[in-house]
């Protein structure tokens, strides 16, 4: 006998979908069964975890990784709860997850005493109706396999956001009825299409006449070919190109290439393209700018055709002279190839203007480069959380890592300044929501898309985070998942001390007290004990270069040997 669950497992199969995780829960134990006994080898593997924000995180981490969907089963409305966090963390990073919960008996008559009856929801989907693209509750096979299908389908869909079906738990259980159909295959990417001629036209002209161009790019996601395109653009203009911490999108070692906002080159700048940039105003604001006449302000993207009313992730408004609802990707093309073709009709006083306005850029950006590397490599009484990066490098360096998680903005700026980042592989950008307890779940995720690639996934995990999801390590320790995590511990919610100095100043108090509240000085966690806990190796602590070199050596050849994951603690100050 075959059950509606079975048909729901050969759908994910249909699409391709490798990986399913959860926490176990009774509300989906039909789609664990059949997840369990299906016969076919292309079943997607369980990965078992201890938390459903945990569940999600990962998923959330394998898609900016792969591209691709690891589904997430969460048990009923405590699990849904649970999982709440992580998937607000996904709406803000405009992730696509599918996430597929179980429900207990909508009818009545079905549920057992107690607990059907707390765990049983109206409406459970509504719970989760600011921060996701579409959430639905079928009360029927056909309509849940239709609901799933349309989750699949809009998750595909520019803008990308999570999906959530409440999958109820009788029904799951029921036989398979009759005249229920897969699809024919995987279903498609569905892309805006690239800027008509029009637009292009427009776009191109503001850009080629431009004095002091600066494009800005976030969540756009560019690949290497992509990359390249975008980096022609901007060297056949003498553009700027500002990369944000969305995702990775050019390399950042560029001479035309800098990172998040700039006073200078904004404070000069009278034409800025911004593409897929979530928030424009903050870009100019943390430049010492605002939009004035003397600035044209072009926009391409998708951000803006999905708004929550909830949450007020769309940022203050900017409005742009000229906006463009377009695939980013498939619209760099098409501007590559006209400003190619308009650079070719511009005479030598032009391109003059252009080269000079390039080396002009670039010697900028060495003086920046040069002030930076003076400033953190100063003596400090401990380690300094610059220094460490530098020392992690230093020992990674001659391996192809990838960056499956940053820890934090103070971890992340620092990263991308320090770090040659020169591959679409090598970061995914941070949490989108900065929700703390994303951070090892998602390297998690990340991980394991990389798994038997050959490259070297680093997971840069700061304390504080870490301690809301220390069961991940469970995870990552049970299923062999090669992640070296190096967990950058100064015993603090760095930036919660940073407000509370602030705070205190402004009302004109002392600020030595900033700790209360804030810090673990009084009551250190051992990391090294916790990842022994989890039957983790690690190697101890470090606390100066040297240390950090020596003992990552150690963990790199752990895991060279037997296949598994490792964990260093790092003290900075």
């Amino acid at each position: 006998m075959k059950y509606f669950s079975d048909l729901l497992v050969d759908l994910l199969i249909n699409q391709g979908i490798e990986y399913v995780c959860f926490n176990p829960g009774a509300s989906f134990r039909g789609i664990h069964d059949s997840l369990v006994h299906h016969p076919d080898h292309a079943v997607p593997a369980i990965l078992m975890c201890c938390h459903e924000e945990i569940s999600v995180a990962m998923a959330h981490g394998y898609y900016k990784a792969s591209g691709k969907h690891m589904a997430v089963l969460v048990h009923a409305n405590i699990g849904l709860q649970h999982a709440s966090m992580a998937i607000f963390n996904a709406w803000c990073d405009r992730v696509p997850l599918l996430v597929l919960g179980g429900n207990g008996p909508i009818d009545a008559a079905l549920r057992r005493p107690w607990i059907d009856w707390i765990h049983t929801s109206q409406s459970i989907d509504k719970i989760l109706s600011g921060y996701t693209k579409w959430t639905d509750m079928p009360v029927s096979q056909a309509a849940t396999l239709e609901s799933v299908q349309r989750a699949l389908k809009l998750c595909a869909a520019e803008p990308h956001a999570p999906c959530y079906v409440a999958i109820d738990s009788a029904v799951q259980e029921e036989s398979l009825a009759d005249g229920l159909s897969l699809p024919a295959g995987p279903v498609r990417p569905e892309r805006l299409p690239a800027l008509d001629d029009q637009q292009l036209a427009e776009l191109v002209t503001q850009l080629m006449t431009a004095q002091y161009p600066v494009i800005a790019i976030d969540y756009a996601a560019l690949d290497d070919k992509q990359a390249e395109q975008l980096l022609g653009i901007a060297s056949l203009t003498g553009t700027a190109v500002i990369s944000r911490n969305g995702r990775y999108n050019v390399p950042n070692t560029h001479p035309l290439v800098f990172q998040d906002h700039d006073a200078h080159l904004l404070g000069e700048c009278d034409f800025l393209l911004a593409l897929e940039v979530q928030d424009l105003y903050g870009l100019l604001a943390n430049s010492g700018q605002k939009p004035h006449p003397g600035l044209y302000i072009a926009t391409l993207g998708t951000h803006s055709l999905l708004i929550s009313s909830w949450v007020a992730d769309s940022q203050k408004l900017v409005c742009a002279d000229l906006v463009l609802h377009a695939n980013v990707v498939a619209s760099i093309a098409r501007i590559a190839e006209a400003v190619q073709a308009s650079a070719e009709r511009c005479d030598s006083t032009a391109r003059a203007l252009v080269n000079e306005r390039i080396a002009r850029i670039a010697a900028y950006k060495q003086v920046r480069r040069q002030a930076l590397l003076a400033q953190v490599t100063q003596p400090a009484d401990g380690l300094t959380i610059a220094q460490a990066l530098i020392a992690i490098h230093e020992a990674i360096g001659h391996q192809r890592w990838v960056l499956t998680n940053t820890g934090s903005v103070t971890i992340d700026t620092l990263v991308r300044q320090l770090w040659p980042i020169e591959r679409s592989e090598a970061y995914i950008g941070m949490s989108g929501g900065a929700g703390l307890g994303y951070g090892l779940g998602a390297a998690i995720g990340a991980a394991v898309a990389h798994k038997g690639t050959g490259r070297l996934s680093i997971n840069l995990q700061s304390d504080g985070d870490l301690l809301y999801t220390p069961s991940a390590l469970w995870t990552l320790s049970a299923y062999d998942i090669p992640l070296l995590v190096l967990v950058i511990n100064n015993r603090l919610y760095l930036n919660s001390k940073q407000h509370a100095e602030r705070i205190a100043d402004l009302r004109q108090r002392p600020s030595d007290l900033s700790n209360l509240g804030t810090s673990f000085l009084e009551n250190e966690v051992d990391f090294v004990a916790l990842a022994k806990t989890f039957d983790l190796y690690s190697p101890g602590s470090a606390d100066t270069p040297a240390s950090i070199q020596e003992k990552i050596a150690d963990c790199l050849a752990y895991m060279e040997t037997h296949g598994k994951p490792a964990l260093l603690e790092i003290k900075t100050l």
